[in-house]
């Protein structure tokens, strides 16, 4: 091969690398040292750069009973994250009782949530019994739901005289969280047949019994 022949080989191998060069460029793959800039965010999320909510610990939780005369025809149960909503339900129900919307005025809702539990119950010495308030484990994301159990129980004594009259008994959970708060609820709540209702409710929605 003559020395001319040789130096137009190498020539045309250099403009072939050039050219793939280019045209690896322009599909985005990288042909840089893993120094360029990805167009991504600290957060790893890729979006807008905020971190995903996630459930904090729940602090405290504490209770209050009510009555009224509206019977359901099933245990029910309202996830209340907000006054507003906080205030439509205490519209909805109009206790005679101020303690309900004295416990309702002494929620902070950065903190906390309201769940409202209700059934009906065939006379006057049942009432609904609080058992159980946990916060399930957490997913992936770092959200977890609270779970609450609840029961319709015969509170009377032995010798006394119970009222035949159908009644709704329910009751005000506050649940209070070092962070933010849960944004959903699984709550079983056993009637006075000793039937289990079991419910998921969540901020967009009220009872979904399952």
């Amino acid at each position: 091969m003559t020395e001319q022949s040789r130096r137009t080989l190498l020539c045309a191998g250099a403009g072939l690398f050039t050219l793939a060069a280019g045209c690896l460029d322009d599909t985005g793959l990288s042909t840089g040292n893993g120094d360029d800039d990805t167009g991504g965010n600290e957060s790893g999320s890729g979006g807008n750069g905020t971190e995903p909510t996630a459930t904090g610990d729940l602090e405290s939780s504490d209770n209050v009973s009510f009555d009224h005369t509206e019977v359901p025809t099933e245990p029910e149960a309202t996830f209340v994250a907000s006054e507003d909503r906080a205030d439509g339900w205490l519209d909805e129900h109009a206790f005679d009782d101020d303690a309900i919307s004295e416990f309702v005025e002494e929620t902070p809702f950065e903190q906390s949530v309201l769940i409202a539990l209700e059934a009906d119950a065939p006379n006057l010495c049942y009432g609904l019994t609080l058992e159980d308030v946990t916060l399930e484990e957490a997913d992936d994301a770092g959200d977890a739901r609270l779970s609450i159990e609840a029961a319709v129980t015969d509170d009377s004594g032995d010798d006394e005289m119970c009222g035949q009259q159908l009644t709704a008994v329910g009751q005000l959970v506050r649940a209070t969280f070092d962070g933010e708060p849960a944004t959903g609820a699984s709550v079983t709540i056993a009637d006075s047949d000793g039937e289990t209702h079991d419910i998921d409710i969540d901020v967009e929605s009220d009872s979904d019994d399952s």
